[in-house]
């Protein structure tokens, strides 16, 4: 099983899994050093933490690639198939840098020693729409989240628009009575919103992405969440 890439005095940021495109790693390990051809694309943040293998991922809102190449033998050190953890990759939050850290181990602990950042990096949506404009393609951008490509101001089309992302309706029945369900949930999902600055986000996503945001910050403290929602009853 992966080991969290945020540390414990770290754990207090929101990590959120983020669908769209998967994107090519490698050629080679991310293993600062390691030189062998990577056989894995491997997930940072391991399916448990996300509720999901997405292949991208927000931290407290700025998303990052959750995706890494790995030779064989790295993901083994990663996972701990083999003899246990002998590496992590953990997450420097303040500076957005993904490293490579060795693993030491007694009966109460375990440390992480740090040997390098990750190389390459895992992508922004950002470095990775320029990293398709350098490859030769036309005057257009494509968004590694949701698949579409969108033209450059000025530019010609040399064909049709990709099809927008599908989307369809998920509904929930709620009290109508002296307790209007509908408004506490609007109430609520419009707090979370602004929490989580709602401004950039469109109108008819505002529902989904709180409702997302809350629920994964609940899987990932499942234990406090159960036992704060027992005594609480």
């Amino acid at each position: 099983m992966t080991l969290s890439p945020l540390a414990v005095a770290d754990r207090h940021h929101l990590a959120v899994g983020v669908a769209g495109s998967p994107y090519k790693v490698g050629p080679y390990c991310a293993k600062p050093g390691c030189r062998h051809f990577a056989d894995h694309a491997h997930h940072i943040f391991r399916r448990s933490m996300l509720a999901g293998a997405f292949p991208w991922v927000a931290i407290d809102g700025v998303r990052r690639g959750n995706l890494t190449g790995l030779c064989a033998s790295c993901h083994d050190d990663i996972t701990g198939k083999v003899g246990g953890h002998r590496a992590a990759i953990r997450l420097d939050v303040a500076s957005g840098v993904f490293w490579w850290c060795e693993i030491t181990e007694d009966e109460r602990s375990l440390d992480f020693h740090r040997v390098g950042p990750l190389d390459p990096q895992p992508p922004t949506p950002e470095t990775l729409s320029e990293r398709a404009l350098g490859q030769g393609s036309d005057e257009s951008e494509h968004c590694p989240l949701c698949g579409q490509t969108k033209r450059r101001h000025g530019a010609r089309s040399a064909g049709p628009l990709e099809p927008r992302r599908r989307r369809k309706s998920w509904t929930v029945s709620v009290p109508d009575d002296a307790e209007r369900g509908a408004d506490i949930l609007d109430t609520f999902v419009d707090e979370v919103a602004l929490m989580l600055g709602a401004g950039d986000w469109a109108e008819r996503n505002r529902r989904y992405w709180a409702l997302v945001h809350t629920l994964a910050w609940v899987m990932q403290r499942r234990e406090e969440f159960a036992r704060d929602i027992k005594v609480a009853a």
